[in-house]
Formats: structure tokens, sequence, C-alpha cells
């Protein structure tokens, strides 16, 4: 049996240009629907007269699900996979990103998992940071992330 646990809100979303912090919000929605309108670009941007490369960092944290048992599988499912580079860390480490090989991609829904190291502390933190792959346009995390947990058989 498969239950998920939507982790919507609350994000807090981070956007560099060019290694810059140049905004922050707190209190944000992923899937992120908010067209990041208020984000200085191009020469908005303090210094910056010339092509820019954006990436963003969404954090948010979430408790240990209680209830699991020793078999049980749990991981982040994000959906659809983003179409841009990115990173996702849990506590400061990386679990994943799509340079890597060992990915599980779900065919069906495009969605990708990333098994989670066990076992989870009781206050955990995941990290996605997403890379541009147009210059002048910071990235949005439009996917819908979840905590998965696959019981044991």
């Amino acid at each position: 049996m498969t239950h998920r646990i939507r982790l919507r809100r609350p994000w807090t979303r981070e956007i560099f240009c060019d290694g810059q912090s140049v905004h922050r919000a707190e209190r944000m929605d992923v899937p992120d629907t908010s067209g990041a309108s208020e984000v200085p670009t191009g020469n908005d941007v303090p210094g910056q007269v010339t092509r820019s490369e954006y990436h963003a960092i969404y954090r948010r944290h979430f408790n240990c699900p209680t209830g699991l048992e020793d078999g049980d599988q749990v991981s982040i499912e994000i959906d659809p996979e983003p179409n841009q580079r990115f990173v996702v860390r849990l506590n400061e480490q990386e679990i994943g990103t799509n340079d890597l090989a060992g990915m599980q991609v779900e065919t069906a829904s495009e969605a990708i998992r990333l098994p989670l190291p066990k076992p989870l502390l009781g206050q955990n933190q995941i990290e996605i940071e997403l890379r541009s792959n147009e210059a002048s346009s910071p990235p949005l995390c439009v996917s819908e992330v979840a905590l998965r947990i696959d019981a044991a058989v």
C-alpha cells in the first residue's frame, strides 16, 4: 500500500542571479504559481548589464511520519520531473539530481522518486535547487512534491 503526504506549504524560495541573492519569499506554495514577477531580472539586478544565470532554492521542513515500520520505504516524489537542472537535498545531504543515473522514473506520470536514507530525523529539511535553462528567466518549482510511503510487503 502506498501513502502520499503532499508538501504544499510553507516553502521558502530564494532566487539568485549570478550567485547573488536577489529575492527571498516566505510561505510559498509548491507548485509555485506566483509567476515570480517580483523578482528583478536583467538590468533590474544591481550590477548586472550582461546575460544573467539564475537559480532558485526552495526549502521546507517536515516531521518524520509516525507509524513507520521497519520495511517501509519513504521517498520524496516530485511530479512531474523538473524540466531544468536540479539537485535535491535532505538535511544538507544530496539525495538526487537529474544527472543521477540511478534515479527512478515513473513512466506513467513522469514523476521521480528519491529514496530517503534511514532513519529519518524527527525534524527534516528538504531543499530543491533549480538552475534555469534560459538566461534572464528565474526557475520556478512547478512540480508537486510529496513524501511517499510504500508499506513493507
